[in-house]
């Protein structure tokens, strides 16, 4: 089966690249597709815009593995398709689908009859069951980059989170092989719940981050110093030692501020619930 296996990635912006390397890394073909040909001429030369540790590297030293292409004729040699462009988002952290919703049906137009097409992009709940394809060769993956740490995470996941039309639907035997090669805990679940996972993480690190910054706040008021208190907070297994509670600049990076947004959305109706939202973003424009 893993001499069969090749998998495409869809847009190679940060969240493509890192996957695709990750892929590359455990010895599966990867092929990477992308509609901006000056870009695809750049990754040719292993000239990689995205500043990640190692990314270039492993690219570089699985080029043997890596096809990079702007001709969608190729994913017919996929037997698994990723939609990998990073979503846009405007000056408040909305989310434009737009492109992506395009990229896609661009896509569906060229994979085989028997691909698998996996949704890898940052997407709001109900976007994968929208889409017009045999839902039993559609998934959604929750992806949990970190920059400056993507390739590490991509490569070395903690879990890996899978969406399914329903979640009793079995996962594709050829995805599940490809899955297998990341050794972590698999879990499944249906689409909309795949998809507000995604965001739920991205939540509870805004609330760490936020909390963070308002108790780093009360320091000064009481001279008390947060860095004699972050090694008590890290021991503490309810919060740990990958705690996000180093003070900082409020919540950066667009993909914590999207799912910030997608939440205000699907709480707009209740005023008490999405007050807590309204005080991560007032929050974090104070911090900056």
């Amino acid at each position: 089966m893993q001499k069969n296996l090749r998998v495409g990635f869809v847009g190679l912006t940060h969240l493509g690249l890192n996957y695709l390397a990750a892929t590359s890394k455990k010895g599966i073909k990867v092929i990477g597709i992308d509609l901006n040909s000056k870009k695809i001429d750049k990754l040719n030369n292993f000239i990689i815009d995205q500043k990640e540790p190692n990314l270039r590297n492993t690219i570089y030293k699985n080029q043997k593995n890596i096809f990079f292409t702007s001709n969608f004729r190729n994913l017919k040699k996929c037997n698994i398709v990723f939609i990998s462009q990073d979503v846009e988002t405007d000056n408040v952290g909305k989310g434009n689908f737009n492109n992506l919703k395009k990229l896609i049906n661009k896509t569906i137009k060229f994979i085989n009859k028997k691909s698998l097409l996996i949704i890898l992009s940052q997407v709001k709940p109900g976007f994968t069951r929208s889409i017009n394809f045999d839902k039993s060769r559609l998934y959604y993956q929750v992806e949990t980059l970190i920059f400056g740490n993507a390739l590490e995470r991509a490569t070395n996941p903690e879990r890996i989170i899978i969406g399914c039309e329903n979640s009793k639907f079995k996962i594709s035997k050829f995805f599940l092989h490809y899955l297998k090669k990341f050794n972590c805990p698999i879990i499944k679940m249906k689409y909309e719940s795949a998809e507000l996972t995604k965001i739920s993480i991205n939540i509870f690190l805004a609330s760490s981050i936020t909390t963070t910054n308002v108790l780093a706040q009360a320091c000064k008021e009481v001279s008390a110093d947060w860095y004699e208190i972050m090694p008590a907070l890290k021991l503490d297994q309810r919060i740990g030692k990958k705690a996000y509670i180093k003070p900082g600049l409020g919540i950066s990076g667009g993909n914590v501020e999207r799912d910030i947004a997608s939440i205000a959305e699907i709480l707009k109706k209740n005023v008490e619930e999405s007050s807590i939202i309204k005080g991560f973003k007032k929050n974090s424009q104070y911090m900056k």
